[in-house]
């Protein structure tokens, strides 16, 4: 039995190894074509674009892997089925599940080894690999702006709207520049032509520009405004870096963060519905007690001193006007309003409590009870409260998409290795059960296999986005039902093979 086990070892090692570098080359080159006009033309050094490519390569091996073992298991299996050495082993009385047992446990142990990867490895790839195409993205301005955009060259300062970029000559046209820089005025230069180039620092920012006007609206002085008309002008703008910065310190997306990251980011979001849960809540239960403090029955209404008529009952009398607002217990100790600390009924107004009491509230943090206590006080109309419940629930649904944005990505670190073992029960039933199926076979059924399997998962992550299934069924569903296919494909090929 260690002989067999080393044979189909050995077997599946040379497919493997070749699969997984020509997938991975393949990709790479697929990311060559697509970041090659975002890094061509940007003066780089080829130092720069080896970073690329090689912070690019984690990414893929986390997705080539589990393709790789698919393809190695079709090509073997297909190839020994058809020089009947699987016939042989069955022959001698060896099921097929047997032959596929050192494959499932290197299975099981690349699929850890890939988990232990996709959790400490590629996050890191993954954040140095964003930090230098933005960069990159940042050098050369001329290259990064878009046309018909208002793009921001100097933050908070200097804007500029291009209506059309000639990126080999470096000049813009139809071209308006919004300049803050002066905090007593507001510049704002349009022109038909502008040529772009830095100093040879490589620092300072120059726009060579011809046939436009200047607008300059004081700030203190809105209404009025200065227009001046030129033929040429050249506008420098310091201070925009030329060179490569890495921002080290940039926010990490859900892609770049491991799962304990992923997990704090997720129990963010689970007290963002709760607070949004919690606030609605007293929202209402403040409202309710606020109209029915001011409700005033007919039978116990008050007569006017000129006759007989009720009073006005929206309005009562000066002596039992109660600021609702007190009737509201203190959120930070619970306490519940006392009906023996009521005045005729009504709720204990500030004057009757106790001092300390007034004193607590005042100085006490702020709280999700204080919060909607205080948006109850606002209330003026149903259109009001219909608005501010309609705010609450939207701040729910945020955050129950951000649980499920992160806790998607801690289920793929795990869902995606866990594809290893899936597809070499799906693999090898097929492989035998269509041995003469060669190359067209490796390479059709992999390619459907795989495909449908990431559709799936994409899928899967789309409705835990919208909140319709939980991440952990949208990520793991698809290994359950390739699974179960692969294990009722192994089933029907052990009986017929018997």
């Amino acid at each position: 039995m260690r002989t067999l086990t080393r044979y189909i070892l050995r077997r599946h090692a040379g497919p493997f190894i070749f699969a997984v570098i020509g997938t991975t080359v393949l990709l790479l080159l697929d990311q060559v074509s697509k970041r090659f006009e975002r890094l061509i033309g940007k003066d780089l050094d080829w130092t720069v674009i080896a970073e690329v490519f090689i912070y690019s390569i984690p990414f893929i091996l986390a997705q080539t892997l589990p393709m790789a073992v698919l393809i190695a298991v079709l090509y073997v299996f297909s190839r020994m089925e058809g020089d009947f050495e699987i016939t042989a082993i069955k022959a001698s009385g060896i099921p097929l599940s047997r032959v596929m047992a050192p494959l499932l446990v290197g299975a099981f142990i690349l699929a850890g080894g890939m988990t232990w990867f996709n959790n400490t490895i590629l996050p890191q790839s993954n954040h140095h690999l964003q930090v230098l195409l933005r960069g990159i993205g940042r050098k050369t301005p001329t290259f990064n702006l878009r046309e018909h955009t208002i793009n921001e060259v100097l933050p908070s300062y200097v804007y500029v709207h291009p209506g059309m970029i000639d990126r080999e000559e470096s000049v813009v046209h139809d071209v308006a520049i919004y300049d803050e820089r002066n905090g007593q005025e507001s510049r704002s230069i349009y022109a038909t032509r502008g040529k772009m180039g830095f100093s040879e620092e490589g620092e300072d920012l120059y726009f060579d520009l011809e046939d436009g006007v200047v607008q300059v609206r004081m700030n203190e002085r809105p209404h009025a405004f200065r227009r001046i008309a030129f033929e040429q002008m050249l506008l420098k703008i310091p201070d925009v870096a030329n060179g490569l910065e890495r921002d080290t310190a940039a926010i990490r997306g859900d892609r770049e963060m491991n799962i304990a990251d992923m997990r704090a980011e997720a129990d963010l979001g689970a007290q963002m519905a709760d607070a949004a849960r919690s606030e609605s809540l007293v929202y209402a239960q403040a409202i309710t007690r606020m109209l029915l403090d001011f409700e005033q029955p007919l039978a116990d209404a008050p007569t006017s001193g000129t006759g007989d008529r009720p009073a006005d009952r929206t309005r009562p009398p000066e002596s039992e006007i109660v600021d609702w607002r007190d009737e509201i217990p203190d959120p930070e100790r619970g306490r519940d309003v006392d009906l023996a600390d009521r005045r005729d009924g009504l709720p204990p107004t500030r004057e009757t409590r106790a001092p300390d009491e007034i004193a607590g509230e005042a100085t006490a943090p702020d709280s999700t009870t204080q919060v909607a206590e205080s948006a109850a006080r606002r209330f003026y109309s149903a259109f009001d409260a219909a608005t501010q419940f309609q705010s609450y629930a939207e701040r729910e649904v945020t955050g129950l998409r951000r649980i499920n944005q992160y806790w998607v990505e801690i289920h793929k670190k795990g869902t995606i290795p866990a594809a290893c073992i899936v597809f070499v029960l799906l693999g090898a039933p097929i492989a035998v059960r269509f041995p003469r199926g060669g190359i067209a076979l490796v390479v059709g059924v992999s390619l459907g296999i795989f495909g449908a399997y990431y559709v799936s998962l994409i899928g899967g992550e789309r409705l835990a986005d919208r909140l319709w299934i939980s991440p952990l069924w949208a990520m793991w569903a698809p290994n359950v039902l390739f699974g179960g296919a692969g294990l009722v494909a192994l089933a029907r090929s052990t009986k017929v093979m018997r």
